[in-house]
């Protein structure tokens, strides 16, 4: 089993134009899902909690907002990985993310945004790490997202995308 904590930086991508990037966190635990291989290939599956979103700049009436919205998400990666014999590993998978809390937040108010996105998330992890042998290691993935985060009646279609460095600690195997 594998914990990790580390920064994110997110934003939400598509047809509005007004989304900038912003930083969250994210942490959670990882383990590997036990088959046979031939090949140096592993699966992994886990579970985090993640700050997501994106800052943002629009103008109504002649007067210009600046504001962020913080999207929580509860991801689940299950992931391939690919481990070289130097403790470098390459990662692919999918993330389905369930969303905990939206909040929008201008001018020192805070808004519940829950209602304008959609629940479910999908993603589509692609990462490269590297373990240390003294149980720590660092991970570097990107998770662009597949669907519509807008829900309602919104005509724009925009997507999560994260990109994350996480430092990693594998609890060593007891015999």
């Amino acid at each position: 089993m594998m914990v990790n904590l580390g920064p994110v930086h997110s934003r939400i991508v598509g047809e509005s134009d007004s989304w900038s990037g912003a930083f969250g966190m994210q942490g959670g635990i990882t383990a590997h899902i036990p088959f046979k291989s031939e090949l140096p290939i592993s699966a992994w599956a886990g579970v985090n909690v993640t700050m997501q979103g994106a800052t943002w700049e629009d103008s109504w009436d002649g007067e210009t907002y600046e504001g962020t919205t913080r999207l929580w998400y509860l991801n689940i990666p299950l992931t391939g990985r690919y481990q070289f014999e130097n403790g470098i590993y390459a990662e692919a998978g999918i993330q389905p993310g369930f969303l905990l809390s939206a909040k929008d937040n201008y001018d020192g108010e805070s808004a519940d945004w829950k209602e304008y996105v959609n629940t479910f998330d999908l993603g589509i992890p692609l990462g490269i790490g590297y373990d240390f042998k003294n149980n720590f290691g660092l991970n570097l993935r990107v998770v662009p997202g597949i669907l519509n985060i807008n829900e309602g009646d919104y005509d724009v279609k925009d997507r999560n995308l994260v990109v994350s460095l996480t430092g990693t600690y594998t609890f060593p195997k007891k015999d």
